[in-house]
């Protein structure tokens, strides 16, 4: 997403208000009673946001980001995270009360996502103030009725900025906007119930309402659509005989507790899809009773969200590919001609190869790029365990199963990519069941009757000769056709010299931007090494070893002594610079240098460049910009 403009724009509305760059904290704050006053003002809309914010926040805790919900003018209702990036918060005052729009601070996602309504993602020096640009931050604004009435935002460290981070505010803002939508109809269906069956026939959730007596008295359109049953057929039906679980759930509702997302299913034998339900005692004048109201949607949409917010996303397409070797390009053209294929997909090679960034662009490239990408490694998991984490379990399956339950990787993976890595290790049990499930679309969980639809592409991955296996019956032959119906060999890193130095200064120059250090410079000398070293770990040995080289600030002769190489038949040292001496540097200083250094390498390729130091080309641009560096 390009936001220059944006950021542009912002800038200069920051320098019209007056914001200084130095400025450490947000100019407007309220005092705890006008705090509270804000907090009764915007009720409603942290009453539905609460839920999402901890949702949200128990998929991304631990991972160094606070999440945080404003109001319509940018102040700060409600704030939660990871206790170290709130403690950074707290420096910087970005704390409750406090005015996050761009008057107050400068150009930050939230002051901008609610002037632009839309939403928006900021990093580094993006931000106006020298203070934030540390963080990144990806905010959406909450709309109602065409208008803001607030906005949800994730702030991190700039080194975790992701395109995903911005999706999952996206997903939680939807899901704000969606829960105050539900309740708003729940209140005009009260006041006038013919305005509400025309309004909720086109809701994206089926509703039902229930008699005193437990018959339907009507169901909404998309209720029939979801079930697979006629109006016709359900009104004045038992809902008993649609749901085993109706008593359960009438019986809470009645005791005043509630039933809100709760995960069941219908028992209706053609309906294989589980629903999350909410139920309510519908009541008029007086509070006397009228019946219940029941609520659903399918649980693949919650599993989509979950899937996001779990990192069952990809990280890799074809662009991060070096292919500069015959064999390597032979792979990525055939690779990319496949991919928009639904074909079954082997992909073999040696271990460390990179593989599962093969698989990944593949996905990345293919019809199924929005949907998840879910990777399990069969060599991994205890063969007691791989059957569940397939095809998933019910509750009560075996001893320590979740309550409600848990969805498997095909589950997951349902309109997307499954990557079934190591796959020459699934024991021979598993391959029979995995065989069904391939050749019915269907998956059974651990404990359960009902067979559920997948939609899976299958990507399988191994680093044994399947054929020597299927010899040594360990392999299924019937398994291994299903599996290979394309197969896509990967070269071992000895067999692709040409990407070797390419692929070097690029691991250098990630690590060295990641450890906040000069990148060594690579000379002759080592790059003779590198090129002429078997790799018996591939891809993965040359990325330990060129971090290990910046670690070593380039010292080369100690690095082959750790790997326990031939270092004395081949000496080899790498140095920064001719001058060995240490010369203090400040880490503005560091990063124009390895700028310069990044830019004279690729001939002041732009792209080339910003690709190694692993930043945006329009960053890119802002430092170059900043520290006044010569493009020739």
């Amino acid at each position: 997403m390009d936001n220059s403009n944006l950021i542009g724009s912002s800038h200069e509305r920051s320098q019209t208000y007056g914001v200084p760059i130095s400025r450490k904290y947000p100019e407007n704050r309220l005092s705890e009673n006008d705090f509270e006053v804000r907090l009764k003002e915007n009720d409603e809309l942290l009453s539905h946001a609460s839920y999402i914010i901890l949702q949200l926040y128990k998929t991304v805790a631990g991972s160094g980001f606070f999440i945080n919900v404003t109001d319509a003018q940018g102040c700060i209702l409600t704030i939660k995270g990871d206790e170290e990036v709130m403690r950074g918060a707290e420096k910087l005052q970005m704390v409750e009360g406090a005015y996050m729009n761009e008057a107050s601070i400068g150009t930050n996602s939230m002051g901008l996502a609610i002037h632009e309504r839309k939403p928006v993602q900021v990093t580094a020096q993006e931000h106006f103030i020298s203070a934030y640009h540390n963080w990144t931050c990806s905010a959406a604004p909450i709309m109602l009725d065409d208008q803001v009435i607030g906005c949800i935002n994730m702030t991190g460290h700039a080194d975790l900025v992701h395109s995903h981070t911005l999706g999952m505010v996206i997903s939680a803002a939807h899901a704000i906007e969606n829960r105050i939508s539900q309740q708003k109809v729940l209140q005009k269906l009260e006041t006038s119930n013919q305005f509400a069956f025309a309004m909720m026939n086109n809701l994206a959730f089926g509703v039902m309402a229930i008699n005193i007596s437990d018959e339907v008295e009507w169901v909404n359109d998309t209720a029939c659509r979801l079930i697979n049953i006629r109006r016709t057929d359900l009104l004045s039906k038992d809902v008993n005989s649609l749901m085993t679980d109706w008593r359960r759930i009438k019986r809470i509702i009645l005791n005043e507790l509630k039933f809100i997302d709760e995960h069941t299913s219908f028992n209706i034998p053609e309906i294989n899809e589980q629903f999350l339900f909410n139920a309510y005692v519908i009541r008029g004048e007086n509070s006397a009773m009228h019946g219940y109201l029941l609520t659903f949607r399918p649980f693949s949409r919650i599993v989509d969200l979950i899937r996001k917010y779990q990192n069952h996303h990809t990280r890799f397409s074809f662009d991060n590919i070096v292919a500069e070797s015959p064999s390597m390009r032979q792979l990525v053209e055939n690779a990319q001609q496949v991919a928009t294929k639904p074909s079954t997909i082997l992909l073999s090679g040696e271990s460390g190869t990179g593989k599962e960034v093969l698989a990944q662009s593949i996905h990345n490239a293919s019809l199924r790029k929005d949907g998840p990408f879910i990777a399990l490694n069969c060599g991994a998991i205890a063969s007691t365990l791989i059957e569940s984490e397939l095809f998933g379990y019910e509750e009560g399956a075996f001893t320590g199963a979740k309550k409600g339950g848990a969805p498997g990787k095909f589950e997951l993976a349902n309109h997307g990519t499954l990557f079934l890595d190591e796959v020459g290790d699934m024991p021979l049990d598993m391959q029979v069941k995995l065989l069904r499930c391939i050749q019915e679309g269907y998956v059974t969980r651990v404990g359960g009757k009902k067979d559920m639809r997948v939609d899976v592409r299958i990507i399988a991955a191994s680093n044994k000769n399947l054929q020597l296996e299927i010899e040594k019956e360990n392999f299924r032959l019937d398994l291994y056709y299903r599996l290979n119906v394309i197969n896509l060999h990967v070269p071992a890193l000895r067999d692709r010299k040409a990407d070797i130095m390419h692929m070097a200064r690029f691991f250098a120059a990630q690590k060295a931007e990641k450890m906040g250090k000069p990148m060594p410079f690579i000379d002759s000398r080592v790059s003779l090494f590198l090129e002429n070293y078997s790799w018996p770990g591939n891809v993965r040995e040359l990325e330990n070893m060129m971090e290990r080289f910046v670690v070593l600030d380039g010292n080369m002769d100690s690095l082959l002594n750790q790997n326990n190489t031939a270092s004395e038949q081949m000496p080899i040292a790498a140095v920064q610079n001719t001058n060995q001496s240490f010369t203090p540097q400040t880490l503005a200083e560091i990063e124009k240098n390895a700028i310069i250094s990044c830019l004279k390498t690729y001939d002041f390729n732009i792209s080339k460049a910003a690709k190694v130091l692993n930043i945006s080309r329009n960053t890119l641009y802002l430092k170059i910009k900043k520290y006044n560096i010569s493009l020739g």
